[in-house]
């Protein structure tokens, strides 16, 4: 009973490992998929992970690896981060000395600053990225450099931090001076010393970003584009003949090319013209914008605003007077929008609930699935292993009953014909007359059995039991009182069971013969005769009977 009890509890641990198990691998196949879709499509890795059950309490790489992968599809999707606060877990986790994985370091700390920054934490935003960035300085790692520095211009133009922008630009340009991007960084660099109020800087930025763009394999599209944000600054810095000239290079580009900001440029020679006090020059340019004016215009609430602004500083100039009605129009329109973009934005959220929910519910069918299959194969596995433990205990009690009825027929083949000649055959012959042969085979019946019981005492009832003290006083008379004497000596050591095995033992009985006797096992024959051992200071393999005869 104890192994199969102790199989059922092994069993059972096996049940409970193999669910765990199977749950930690359905979330990891999660992970790892959501990691797979970051670039391609992040809300659907988004939603994978929001079914994600639990990520608070997965073991510790598995939970660095979701809030890593959970903060990324965030930002890929331009979603606000101030509930990815995991991403402080996944920071503390990856820069464990054991762990020591630079890439997802560094890539967390990114992710960590723009979570301080959607939470306005601002300070703290700022100097997970200097300490990033000084990681990955120390480990010279520039790419990741680049990176972090970018993504600390992004957080410095919502903060509208132009001084901390400048020099963050200034360091990416001596990051990468060889870079094919340089133009862009010089572009950027520019923008921010205009922000800044700082033409001067601003020119000479463009300048220098004019000549990148004149030496590097990029294709004129993005010089004109250069050379528009020149043409502005040029203007605000009144210089706006020079402004003129460059802007209508930029237009003949987008003019071959009908590219959308070809009606932009007609806009900004109409405001030059504007600056400039010819009315007729801006009229005429800003009629050829509207000519060509493209939907992107509209779709881009900035630059309608920009339109929007143009047309009523010409309109005053015109009439002298001011008219709420398309200022009206448009803050209409943005309202309209704004209410458009959180029906869209619920609606998304509703869909991607659903998917989410769906995706789970198919999650959860394949896992039942495979927990019933792993669950029936263990219960067959179980009932195997109780079928197999009950064969061999049986086989085991076969076992025994039949070295039991070997021991008898000794004892019987010893006794028979000989009633007093050998001390100890005498001893065996009164305790098998004692024993009660009938009891022992009683419930077993067979030919066998039946022989057994000719040979034994026919005066012997079947109830009868050993009656030890009639045993003691005969091993007194032949062992020359070996009961009374080891009675007086070791009495107050050994308990009744104990004695009576030494007085059996002094009988020349064999382990098996006592265990027949004593109707207990073999083992226990085997451990009483330790305990004997131990209790009277004996060697491990010392004969006990021997040990007794030389000291009582």
């Amino acid at each position: 009973m104890k192994a199969l009890k102790h199989g059922l509890i092994g069993w059972v641990c096996v049940l409970v490992l193999a669910a765990c198990t199977e749950v930690l691998s359905l979330q990891r196949i999660q992970i790892e998929k959501a990691e797979q879709m970051l670039q391609q499509n992040a809300e659907e890795a988004i939603a994978l992970l929001r079914s994600v059950k639990d990520p608070e309490v997965l073991p510790d790489s598995l939970r660095a690896r979701f809030a890593l992968a959970m903060g990324q599809a965030h930002y890929n999707a331009h979603w606000v981060m101030n509930e990815d606060s995991l991403l402080l877990y996944a920071l503390d986790y990856y820069g464990r000395p054991d762990v020591s994985d630079t890439l997802r370091l560094l890539r967390t700390y990114k992710l960590a600053a723009h979570y301080f920054y959607d939470s306005e934490r601002y300070k703290e935003a700022t100097e997970m990225m200097a300490e990033g960035n000084r990681i990955a300085a120390l480990r010279g790692d520039t790419a990741a450099r680049l990176d972090l520095l970018r993504s600390v211009a992004n957080i410095g133009e919502g903060n509208d931090d132009f001084e901390g922008l400048i020099r963050l630009q200034k360091q990416l340009i001596a990051i990468e001076p060889d870079s094919t991007r340089q133009y862009n960084n010089y572009n950027s660099l520019a923008v921010s010393y205009y922000c800044a109020n700082q033409n001067d800087s601003a020119l000479l930025a463009l300048r220098k970003a004019t000549e990148c763009l004149y030496t590097s394999t990029d294709s004129l599209k993005a010089l004109y584009y250069v050379m528009r944000n020149y043409a502005d600054i040029l203007s605000d810095s009144g210089k706006n003949r020079e402004a003129i000239n460059l802007q209508r290079h930029s237009l003949q580009e987008y003019k071959e090319t009908k590219h959308p900001f070809e009606s932009l440029s007609y806009y900004a020679l109409s405001r030059y013209f504007l600056n400039m006090g010819q009315m007729d020059s801006a009229r005429y340019y800003m009629q050829m914008g509207d000519s060509v004016r493209s939907p992107y215009i509209d779709q881009d609430l900035s630059l309608a605003n920009f339109w929007l602004v143009q047309k009523t500083l010409m309109d005053y100039m015109d009439s002298r007077s001011f008219t709420i009605r398309d200022v009206a129009f448009f803050s209409n329109r943005l309202y309209n929008n704004f209410i458009r973009d959180q029906r869209v934005i619920a609606q998304k959220g509703k869909v991607q609930l659903l998917l989410q929910q769906q995706n789970m519910n198919l999650q959860l069918e394949k896992q039942k699935e495979r927990t019933f299959f792993v669950g029936l194969v263990a219960l067959c596995i179980l009932l195997l292993l109780v079928v197999v433990w009950y064969l061999q205990r049986r086989k085991h009690l076969l076992v025994e009953k039949e070295e039991e009825l070997e021991a008898l027929r000794r004892l019987l083949h010893e006794t028979e014909g000989d009633e007093s000649g050998n001390n100890d055959k005498f001893v065996k012959k009164m305790l098998l007359q004692q024993l009660g042969l009938i009891r022992i085979v009683a419930t077993n019946p067979s030919s066998d059995h039946q022989e057994l019981l000719v040979l034994a005492n026919k005066d012997v009832a079947v109830d009868d039991l050993l009656v030890w003290s009639d045993l003691y006083k005969t091993i007194d008379m032949v062992h020359d009182g070996f009961y009374t004497r080891i009675c007086q000596k070791y009495g107050n050591i050994l308990n009744e069971k104990e004695l009576q095995l030494c007085c059996l033992l002094k009988s020349d009985f064999s382990t098996k013969e006592i265990s027949v006797v004593i109707q207990q096992s073999i083992r226990t024959v085997y451990q009483r005769k330790t305990v004997i051992r131990q209790k009277l200071g004996m060697e491990e393999k010392e004969d006990i009977a021997e040990f007794l005869s030389k000291r009582i």
